[in-house]
């Protein structure tokens, strides 16, 4: 009796690791067998490039109290620029920062006599260039500031000490881009607005302050190089 009991228990006792070991061994999938087929994350090339570009200007100001400000044409605006664009966090490729040097002339016309500037100019713009690529092309979006100095004016008098030399502002637009490696073409339209009265505030009179902030719309086409 005692033997058939013992019997029977180790019957009990081994079946199910017996049973066990045939599922685990035998039915177990290797998880890691298909690791290396995974596709790695995309890695985006940065741009590099390096370009001049040539720009129509319409140019005015804003004033208080008004000088009965008109547009005046300024043809003469050129750039040397370098362009950047990047991946943000390795994901997102629309990115870019653009800086560089311009030569320029800006000003405006009044429809009073005593009134009216054209001037020269020196800027470096650094600017944030969003893109969005299609095909051979890029919608481009700009958003940044500049620093500047006036140089010469045409008025007979020349600057005085009433008159304000350094320059800062906003700058803005939006344009199309035409690529064929090496080379990109670059269209845009840009809005520049200072935030520096070219006039000291009692130039004119210590009673009533005048503000004139120039103001532009800015058409320009560029040419750049992919460096690398």
């Amino acid at each position: 009796m005692k033997k058939l009991l013992l019997t029977l228990f180790a019957s009990l006792l081994f079946f199910p690791l017996y049973g066990q070991e045939n599922v685990i061994i035998g039915d177990l999938d290797d998880d890691f067998a298909s690791i290396d087929t995974i596709a790695p994350p995309q890695k985006y090339k940065s741009i590099h490039m390096l370009g001049v570009r040539y720009g129509y200007s319409f140019c005015t100001v804003s004033s208080s109290p008004t000088v009965g400000e008109e547009y005046i044409y300024c043809p003469m605006n050129f750039s040397l620029l370098y362009t950047y664009y990047h991946a943000l966090w390795d994901q997102l490729f629309n990115f870019g920062v653009q800086f560089g040097v311009k030569y320029g002339e800006e000003g405006y016309a009044s429809k009073y006599e005593q009134w009216g500037e054209r001037y020269k100019i020196v800027e470096v713009p650094l600017v944030s260039q969003f893109k969005i690529d299609f095909s051979r092309f890029r919608l481009l979006v700009n958003a940044g500031g500049y620093y500047g100095y006036r140089l010469s004016t045409e008025r007979e008098s020349g600057w005085d000490r009433y008159d304000l030399r350094h320059d800062y502002g906003i700058l803005a637009g939006a344009g199309l881009a035409v690529v064929f490696k090496p080379f990109e073409i670059q269209i845009e339209g840009n809005y520049k607005y200072s935030l520096c009265s070219i006039y000291h505030t009692n130039k004119f009179s210590d009673e009533y302050w005048m503000l004139c902030y120039p103001r532009n719309i800015m058409l320009s086409v560029g040419l750049f190089v992919h460096l690398w």
